[in-house]
């Protein structure tokens, strides 16, 4: 049984993100936790008691919508395969996922890239930068908006070859593509001509742990960024997903500062596979 995370906000993007996991795990049994977080700091002109009233009352208000939300997925689901639960907490976003990802032992979380709401409650925005860089141990996939949901048959897998594979780290990759029957197109994106020994034992490493897959290797030449590179050849091979290794402060972190964060997270034209460093 997959365990699958998604952060909602009642909006169009919360329904797709939701939406695209349904077909991306439409072969597995899958309990979908749809994670409601009221982002919300006490107010320091009120009671404790004060305060607390009025979190009792938001929580009331929304109630309905929450409702709501599950009703239509339920609805909506042909699919007896997939189960669907409700989960609805106030605090920090980061916090609360990363317990729920511990004690419900989330496979991935599948989220839009922006929400509907504003001021306080917007947590599908600038924060899906946030839970990259925060929820530990677990996968992480960011539909972009409009995204029609289809099965990935081909992926683009990007690496730079400068660090050793895990398999670990790459099960959530090898488990999506086996299920989805999607083929692996490995980017090199490097703007060196020749790799050295240890990036050619690396790429032999990720031979043996994809032997069982349908891959090819392909080299992507940069012309102006890294992130152009990739997102030119996603299109140009007609990729229908993006996987990364969030390798903290190298490759991956170049694609989420915030220079190319509106180019990439939120304006991705494909859905991004993020998956965890292995520690």
């Amino acid at each position: 049984m997959k365990q699958v995370l998604i952060p909602i906000d009642f909006s169009d993007n919360a329904y797709n993100a939701l939406n695209y996991a349904k077909t991306l795990f439409s072969n597995h049994s899958t309990t979908f936790y749809l994670l409601y977080v009221y982002i919300s700091s006490p107010s320091s002109l009120l009671s404790p008691e004060q305060n607390e009233s009025v979190l009792e009352e938001m929580s009331s208000n929304e109630k309905k919508d929450l409702e709501d939300f599950l009703n239509i997925a339920r609805k909506e689901n042909n699919n007896d395969l997939h189960f669907f639960e409700i989960i609805s907490k106030v605090g920090s976003l980061v916090k609360i996922m990363n317990t729920i990802v511990s004690s419900k032992k989330i496979d991935y979380i599948v989220m839009g890239t922006k929400g509907a709401r504003g001021g306080k409650e917007v947590f599908l925005g600038s924060n899906t930068v946030k839970v990259i860089n925060s929820v530990d141990n677990c996968p992480i996939i960011v539909v972009p908006q409009n995204y029609i949901s289809k099965e990935p048959s081909l992926i683009a897998f990007s690496t730079n070859f400068k660090r050793a594979f895990i398999k670990d780290e790459l099960m959530p990759l090898i488990d999506i593509s086996v299920s989805n029957n999607s083929k692996i197109n490995i980017a090199r994106i490097m703007q060196e001509e020749y790799m050295t020994d240890h990036q050619k034992e690396n790429k032999e490493t990720l031979k043996t742990i994809f032997k069982d897959l349908d891959y090819i290797f392909c080299k992507i030449d940069v012309e102006t960024s890294e992130t152009n590179a990739l997102k030119d050849f996603a299109k140009h091979t007609e990729s229908d997903l993006i996987a990364l290794v969030h390798h903290k402060y190298s490759f991956f972190q170049k694609l989420i500062e915030e220079d190319v964060v509106d180019k990439m997270s939120f304006n991705s034209p494909l859905p991004l596979l993020i998956l965890s460093e292995a520690k």
